[in-house]
């Protein structure tokens, strides 16, 4: 038995690290799979912010490009057009009329425009929404839009004092240089791409962070290419700014009062609209100017208009209400520009980022969601490959033992007969044995060769039941002629053990039976034989056998007075091999097949047996009951 403790640390230990292994690579396994389903959350996040800052660039593009087409003249009340013709195809005279600015004549495309502004060279500032008194009067309202002069002459205040005219042009320069940096104009050393981050291993953070940059570039290129072909370059023939603006470029050379008739030409530039922010005067306000220069022959003066961005973002926002429902746009100080950190939630439209609201656990969440049924179902697949293995190495474990029983069983059980035969016959061979007592001895051999006998059945009956080659053989009999059969078997078995049989029958004696009755008689013998050899020991040895029957079945009881049966050796009493923990201290015999193989003949019938008290309440030991169908 020492074998078998050894052989079952084996397992037990290679049981354990088949679990390790397992489980270990499980575990790598969801970790690695866990990663991964992170990893590609977080890459569609950041494709949506993509899709997002697009959808945002391009609505807001599409704006600053018509803005950027606009005139120079557009941003002054009145001026002199290009030469018109009369209905007679003659040129009338510039000075028989001015053109007013699409401005002044209707209010802005946008609710977010507050205001439309020109600084001239000398710093004077001026808008076309605040047209002359004398323009007003003839467009018949004092109102520009509905909104009081006051309001718009207050803005206008604002804005120069937020935005000193001295500062327009480094302002610009540096404007425009972000722009090359962001297009890729400018040295790689210099952009927003650096040497180093442009070389960073594939797969990497910088190498993830470069293809975002990358994006970034890629809409800043788009952008503002589209504006760039937008916007017409042209020359701007024989334009004439009147009344208050008229004393702002009188020095310019493009119009002259004193002169009888403009000059014949007059080349104009400009360039495109750029974004500064202006710092707010209160926590609820904040304005977005965009500013372009203007070049008038040799003067250079700034144009643009000014943008309320608590009213723009929202509108921006709403494009993006389907991705990103609490998204925000938050303001970037255009002198810094866009890091390299940051590149991938920046707009190329607008010193502005995109920022989304995430929980600490969002990304967990959303990956659990993807990969939680390849996870729960790997897991209980490993969770049962290795219960089954364990059950199997617990079944492996418990044959094994089973077999050295039996093979200790079976050698205990050989052993006193063949050292009876053994000795008997030397002992009739050599003539030592009286006449008288021939028989007495041969009568002891011919037992002892019954018992071996029936060992050996035993163990082929059960090979037969393994191998199913068992075939049943019912025949019609009645209560009377099955009960007489196993009586008559117990009443033997309890003169040969000394004990005393009892029979009763609830079953009416001509009731007709269909049953293999050999094989009935055989499971009746197994448990009769173990009650007469428990019952032997006890204060009145007795077998009680009892014969019932309800609903279709029979029940064939049987019951002894011996000391019962433990409550472990209830759970493996039916399994092969297997004996009671006491049965080598009881000395009592038997190889541990005779209940597996009675069960088994049970199920043969159709029917079942059970083991219906570990100890009966009346006569205290084990009660068996045995049911098959009729």
């Amino acid at each position: 038995m020492r074998r078998s403790g050894k052989g079952l640390r084996y397992a037990v230990f290679g049981f354990a690290l088949i679990c390790v292994l397992v489980l270990g690579g499980m575990t790598w396994a969801t970790i690695a799979t866990w990663r991964l389903a992170e990893l590609n959350v977080q890459k569609q996040n950041e494709a949506r912010k993509t899709q997002a800052l697009i959808r945002i660039d391009n609505q807001f593009g599409a704006i600053l490009a018509a803005e950027s087409a606009r005139a120079e003249t557009d941003y002054v009340a009145v001026h002199r057009p290009n030469p018109i013709l009369s209905n007679d195809y003659e040129e009338l005279e510039p000075s028989e009329y001015l053109q007013l600015s699409p401005i002044t004549l209707s209010k802005p495309p946008h609710d977010w425009i507050e205001l439309y502004f020109q600084v001239d060279q000398y710093g004077q500032w001026s808008s076309p929404q605040l047209p002359p008194p004398k323009v007003r009067a003839v467009l018949g309202h004092p109102d520009s839009d509905g909104v009081p002069p006051a309001q718009l002459w207050s803005t206008l205040r604002r804005l120069e004092e937020a935005l000193p005219a001295a500062e327009l042009d480094s302002r610009l320069s540096n404007a425009l240089e972000r722009r090359r940096k962001l297009t890729g104009e400018m040295p790689e050393q210099e952009s927003v791409l650096a040497t180093h981050i442009t070389e960073a291993p594939p797969g990497s953070a910088l190498s993830s962070q470069r293809e975002r940059s990358k994006e970034l570039q890629k809409r800043s290129q788009t952008q503002f290419g589209f504006i760039e072909r937008y916007v017409h370059r042209q020359k701007c023939d024989n334009y004439d700014i009147s009344e208050g603006n008229i004393r702002n470029l009188a020095a310019t050379g493009w119009y002259n009062p004193d002169l009888s008739s403009p000059p014949a030409s007059i080349e104009t530039r400009f360039s495109d609209l750029v974004p500064f922010w202006l710092k707010p005067s209160s926590a609820q306000e904040r304005g977005l100017a965009f500013v372009r220069h203007v070049t008038v022959g040799d003067a250079v003066i700034h144009q643009g208009f000014l943008a309320d961005w608590d009213r723009l973002k929202p509108e921006l926002l709403e494009k993006i209400d389907d991705l990103f429902p609490h998204a925000d746009l938050e303001p970037v100080d255009e002198a810094a520009g866009p890091t390299f950190v940051a590149s991938e939630h920046y707009l190329s439209s607008i010193p502005a980022r995109l920022t989304v609201p995430e929980d600490a656990v969002g990304a967990s969440a959303a990956a659990w969601r993807e990969a939680r049924g390849v996870l729960l179902t790997t897991w209980a697949a490993a969770v049962a490959l290795l219960l089954a293995a364990g059950w199997g190495v617990r079944n492996l474990v418990g044959l094994t033992e089973r077999r050295l029983q039996f093979a200790y069983a079976v050698t205990h059980e050989l052993r006193t007969p063949l050292t009876t035969f053994r000795l008997y016959t030397d002992m009739l061979s050599a003539g030592l044995v009286p006449d008288s007592s021939k028989q007495e001895y041969l009568d002891t051999l011919n037992q002892e060769s019954a018992r071996l006998s029936s060992l050996v059945e035993d163990v082929l009956e059960y090979a037969r039941l393994e191998n199913h080659k068992v075939r049943l053989n019912p025949v019609a009999t009645t209560a009377a002629s099955l009960m007489t059969t196993v009586t008559e078997s117990l009443e033997r078995l309890c003169r040969a053990n000394g004990l005393s049989p009892r029979t009763h029958s609830d079953v009416p004696p001509d009731a007709p039976l269909q049953v293999d009755i050999d094989l009935v008689n055989q499971i009746a013998g197994v448990l009769l034989n173990n009650a007469c050899r428990h019952a032997r020991g006890s204060k009145e040895p007795t077998v009680l056998l009892y014969l019932g029957g309800e609903n279709g079945t029979l029940h064939l009881d049987v019951i002894d007075t011996g000391p019962g049966i433990d409550r472990f050796d209830a759970r493996t009493i039916f399994k092969p091999f297997r004996r009671g923990r006491n049965a080598d201290a009881t000395a009592q015999g038997g190889i541990g097949l005779g209940l597996a193989l009675a069960r088994d003949w049970a199920d043969l019938l159709g029917g079942r047996l059970d083991l219906a008290a570990r100890r009966h309440p009346q006569y205290g030991g084990a009660h068996f009951r045995l049911t098959i169908p009729y």
